[in-house]
């Protein structure tokens, strides 16, 4: 079993029904990024169909496969061009044109954010798509709010890419207004995870949670970390979402290519001490867009991903616009099975350290988890309305399987991102616990998931179908 769990990003090349059903094969939760596609109905390529398109797949598969759906947040991005992308040449001259208009003829690149123009100065330098093409601002003009730049490292530019300035912060903080109406539309469309993108502090996450609050909705939240600023308060913000997606492309922006190993291992290690997901992001089969196979160097990347302790690993254009993307999550799925191999369990002298314990739950998830590292228990077995108890036993990086057992179709595609966690569809027809264990026992085994004589743990809660109620271990010999 592939314990670490795989993003796939939806995109133009995932939009066929079919390939979309072989990509989820191997994918526990499908990304839809919200800076690219749009919500008009009358559109093709909209949103809310998109939406719709995944979750009839996952029932097609009888799946519980998750969704997660990306807010823009406050990153700038330049607009598009009449042809979708232009070839900038090194040392050639471009224009940048600060304007609300939507799409160039391909000799200007225009950008919808007035507020950062003067911000940018003579001599700067402009990064677009996380870095890979890089301009030199030569002469401002104030008045036609323009800059003329020459170009230092040019390529492919596609429309709707990210504009920094290398030094700078030039975006707005907080949570703004088209990311609080794209929550509240993502809160009728029955999605598990909403990822917050360029999260500086945790009052950015408590107020995409307030949104929700205000509309009745529990979508997790996932803070998205891509400045150096968010690391000063990443305490706080793992204790304010429910997971941390590690998005190492405009992180390596600032931090350098340097820093950015060692940045990843300990935002992963802060994230599951702290109790929450961990996500890592960005490039991580990057060849495969146009190649059938990863380079040695993207293997090794994503094994070591696994290595930290990621709950899970993502693929964005890989999949969405890439020319392979069932061969791409193929090929994710096969590099995180060898990882795993590798993968040292917790030692038996080792103890399990959080910063704090705050309810029976967690205390039971630590009890079965130091019976089973010492018991030889083939499986645990979470029995769970919201899931809680089963993302608390996957906190602790062992090789011992975890099904969790559960009525509610949400919770089974919620813990699908939850490293080592199997969701079971299971009714809780029964009224007693020992009559639910009974059956519980002749499911694993009419599955063939356990034999005669395995020894498993299962954790639940009295009186059953309760939320948050579990308070009780058992060992049973099948």
């Amino acid at each position: 079993m592939r314990r670490t769990k795989i993003i796939s990003t939806f995109g133009p090349s995932v939009s066929d029904p079919k390939i979309l059903k072989d990509v989820c094969k191997f994918s526990d939760v499908i990304r839809i990024n919200l800076a690219h596609g749009t919500w008009d109905e009358s559109e093709e390529y909209n949103h809310k169909k998109n939406i719709r398109l995944i979750q009839e797949t996952s029932k097609d598969l009888n799946k519980p496969v998750g969704i997660q759906v990306d807010l823009k947040g406050n990153k700038i991005r330049i607009g598009d061009f009449k042809n979708h992308f232009i070839e900038l040449e090194n040392a050639s001259e471009i224009d940048v044109v600060f304007t609300e208009e939507q799409k160039t003829d391909n000799h200007e690149i225009f950008i919808d954010a007035n507020y950062c123009f003067s911000k940018i100065e003579e001599g700067d330098k402009i990064l677009l798509d996380d870095g890979l093409i890089q301009l030199i601002v030569k002469r401002i003009d104030p008045e036609n709010m323009k800059l003329n730049c020459m170009v230092e490292n040019g390529g492919l530019l596609k429309g709707n890419k990210g504009f920094e300035v290398e030094s700078k912060i030039i975006h707005r903080s907080g949570l703004g207004e088209e990311d609080k109406r794209d929550i509240e539309r993502l809160a009728k469309l029955d999605i598990d995870w909403i990822a917050l993108s360029f999260v500086n502090e945790a009052s950015d996450v408590t107020q995409a949670r307030e949104v929700l609050a205000q509309i009745g909705s529990s979508i997790n939240l996932i803070a998205k970390i891509e400045r150096l600023e968010a690391l000063k308060q990443l305490f706080w913000i793992i204790k304010a979402s429910d997971g941390v997606m590690v998005a190492r492309g405009d992180l390596a922006l600032e931090s350098g290519p340097g820093e950015l190993t060692g940045l990843q291992k300990d935002i992963i290690k802060q994230t599951v001490k702290g109790k929450r997901i961990a996500i890592t992001a960005t490039q991580m089969m990057e060849s495969m867009i146009s190649n059938r196979t990863p380079t040695r160097a993207e293997m090794t990347d994503v094994s070591n991903a696994v290595l930290d302790g990621t709950d899970a690993v993502m693929l964005s254009a890989e999949t969405a616009i890439g020319k392979y993307p069932v061969e791409t999550v193929k090929a994710m799925h096969e590099v995180c099975e060898g990882a795993e191999t590798y993968q040292e369990s917790i030692t038996k002298n080792e103890e399990y350290k959080f910063s704090e314990i705050n309810n029976i739950d967690e205390s039971i998830a630590i009890s079965s988890m130091s019976i089973a590292r010492n018991m030889g228990i083939k499986a645990i077995v979470a029995l769970t309305e919201s899931g809680s108890t089963a993302l608390m036993l996957s906190r602790y990086r062992t090789n011992i399987p975890i099904y969790a057992f559960t009525r509610n179709v949400d919770t089974q595609r919620r813990v699908s991102l939850y490293r080592g966690v199997i969701s079971y569809q299971y009714p809780f027809l029964l009224d007693s616990m020992s009559e639910v264990i009974e059956d519980v026992k002749k499911e694993l085994v009419g599955s063939s998931i356990l034999n005669s004589g395995d020894l498993i743990v299962i954790t639940s809660g009295s009186p059953l179908r309760v939320s948050g109620g579990t308070n009780s271990l058992c060992l049973i010999h099948i």
